[in-house]
């Protein structure tokens, strides 16, 4: 359970409230007794939380963080050492300072942490909006500093609670300006040939580029020399991914040596692939990619590639047949705030020839910022979708932000359009509870269509004058049955008041509705399909009647707007008080007096 509420700790993506809510819920469950205070301690301090900015003092919880760990365990409540599994560090914040005049050093940090599995270095820099990339950063992290933090502590430090082991990472982050001259790429293979590299299930690389970019002119960089060092340069990442070989997920970011001729080189092993901010991938290279390396994919995650439209979707269904959650963020970011340079670098975002196919072990799909293609395009995309309805029984979250340049009244039509087919054929649709209060009358209610009895003797607590109803409407004859007399004696009117009476105390069944059960059925009484307080246009009959209803998705978001995406977007939860600064409630019944 404290594990469940820790969630949004663990996530670096989670908003600012949820993070603050999570860490006081698990410090009150640790305050409620001495059985509840290590589980919820364990699962705060799996994460440990000072690397977030919002904190009132980053610093000073960094220090607090480490004057505990430096304690002996004997005089600690818990042991909190083996309780720290994750460790992200902002070095900007932390490794920067000097803490007592000293600057602080890696295996200061490391050495106390017998149970590390993550570790991940990072600087705010290259954070979104990816424009300070070529700014010198004033610290990197000494080689001998960490493989030592890494390896096994002394034997009498041992005693106190240390490492008898070396550290078996399983998660790391490369960052090229993190990273010393000494670890360049054609190094990082013996690297990751080390015990505490070799087990690596997660890894990413951060502000890789091509020599030609960095360190050649615009002319230079047509040289061979120039394609031969860029040839080289990739080679050597792909050796140092193939190095391991219980890698899984593999994340690459804002660089340029992300390309085809480096996805062609990856193992085929990955269950997930992150691309971010890699400007050089275009949807020929994925697709080519997915072709060959796609079998064993899980999850795909593409955000902020300039240069990647959707052509890789029509061969996404047949070339991944295991792929549950695909996750795409066509926004991009300028390159120079002076001047716009964010515009998509493909003429099209998806041809109206270029029909998606989808796998049918997907969960979620989320496309957002979907931009540069027509009004018959996008109808396309979301027909295959209705169309495949029924090959997508894991399907449980959709979520769609489409962008069209056309005219506003186009636009209202196609986004009512879509809104009302895609939440008829995928949204879940909650039963209602059954009014049945007891197990005697659900039993006579599975022996309704068996039994002979008249409906009164079923039905003893309805009144004389409903049941008198109920078996004149089943003796009434079909007007479509020819041995039945084609003329029917009309009914006798009846008073307004009694006509109401009778509507409200006459059970009604609905023969389209999903709800409705077989014993229902089998009384025979039909009437219009609820739609929550209106009746169905025959648009919506129509596509009952033509599409398969999904109905299993707890999710189906889509948007459709012509706003040009922004770097910042701002939403409802940007204008919410947080938990700690949300104003008094009003519980008075005069107005203030204001001298």
């Amino acid at each position: 359970m404290f594990s469940y509420v820790a969630t949004p700790i663990r996530n670096p993506a989670s908003r600012i409230d949820d993070f603050t809510e999570a860490i006081d819920s698990l410090l009150s469950g640790a305050r409620v007794c001495k059985d509840t205070a290590e589980p919820a301690l364990a699962a705060l301090y799996r994460c440990p939380p000072f690397d977030r900015a919002h904190t009132k003092s980053p610093q000073t919880s960094f220090v607090q963080f480490l004057q505990t760990l430096a304690r002996d365990p004997s005089e600690t409540l818990i042991r909190y050492r083996p309780k720290i599994e994750i460790l992200r560090i902002d070095v900007d914040a932390f490794l920067t300072k000097k803490i007592g005049g000293q600057q602080l050093r890696l295996k200061q940090v490391l050495k106390h942490l017998p149970r590390l599995a993550s570790l991940e270095l990072y600087h705010p820099a290259d954070d979104p909006p990816y424009r300070d990339l070529d700014t010198h950063l004033r610290w990197r992290f000494d080689k001998d500093d960490l493989f030592e933090g890494l390896e096994p502590t002394l034997e009498d430090e041992y005693s106190d609670g240390g490492r008898s082991t070396t550290t078996a990472l399983r998660s790391w982050r490369w960052n090229s300006r993190l990273t010393p001259p000494t670890l360049s790429l054609d190094r990082l293979s013996e690297i990751h040939a080390l015990p505490s590299f070799q087990r690596l299930r997660k890894l990413a690389y951060v502000n890789y580029q091509l020599p030609s970019t960095t360190k050649l002119s615009a002319r230079a960089r047509q040289s061979q020399y120039a394609q031969d060092s860029d040839k080289q340069a990739i080679a050597h990442l792909a050796a140092s991914i193939s190095a391991l070989p219980d890698l899984r997920h593999l994340v690459i970011e804002s660089s340029t040596l992300a390309n085809g001729t480096l996805l062609e080189r990856l193992p085929k092993t990955l269950t997930h692939l992150e691309l971010v901010n890699c400007w050089e991938i275009t949807s020929e290279d994925l697709s080519a990619f997915l072709v060959s390396h796609g079998n064993s994919l899980v999850q795909l995650t593409l955000k902020h590639c300039q240069s990647m439209s959707l052509g890789f979707l029509p061969v996404l269904g047949t070339s991944c047949p295991n792929l549950k959650h695909l996750e795409v963020d066509l926004s991009y970011f300028r390159h120079h705030e002076s001047y716009a340079d964010n515009k998509p670098e493909y003429a099209t975002l998806l041809g109206v020839d270029d029909v998606p196919t989808w796998p049918s072990s997907i969960q979620s799909i989320e496309i957002i910022n979907m931009r540069n293609w027509s009004r018959e395009a996008a109808e396309m995309f979301f027909d295959s979708l209705m169309k495949n309805a029924k090959f997508l029984p894991n399907l449980r979250r959709l979520e769609f932000k489409v962008i069209l340049n056309i005219e506003w009244r186009q636009r209202q039509e196609m986004r009512q359009a879509l809104a009302d087919q895609m939440t008829q054929v995928f949204k879940r649709k909650s039963s209602p509870p059954k009014n049945i209060r007891s197990l005697r009358q659900y039993r006579e209610l599975k022996k309704l269509k068996s039994s002979d009895q008249p409906l009164a003797s079923k039905f003893p607590r309805q009144s004389t004058r409903v049941m008198d109803h109920l078996e004149s409407a089943q003796k009434t004859p079909n007007k479509d049955d020819a041995s039945t007399p084609s003329r029917v004696e009309p009914s006798k009117p009846r008073p307004i008041k009694r006509s109401l009476r009778l509507s409200k105390a006459t059970p009604t069944f609905d023969a389209d509705d999903e709800d409705s059960s077989e014993d229902e059925l089998s009384l025979g009484h039909t009437r219009p399909p609820r739609r929550e307080g209106r009746t169905a246009t025959a648009k919506e009959a129509g596509l009952r009647g033509s599409r398969f209803i999904h109905g299993l998705c707890d999710v189906v978001d889509i948007q459709v707007d012509n706003q040009r995406p922004a770097e910042r977007q701002f939403d409802m939860e940007d204008f919410l008080d947080s938990p700690e600064e949300s104003d008094p409630e009003w519980n008075s019944d005069e107005d203030d007096v204001f001298t």
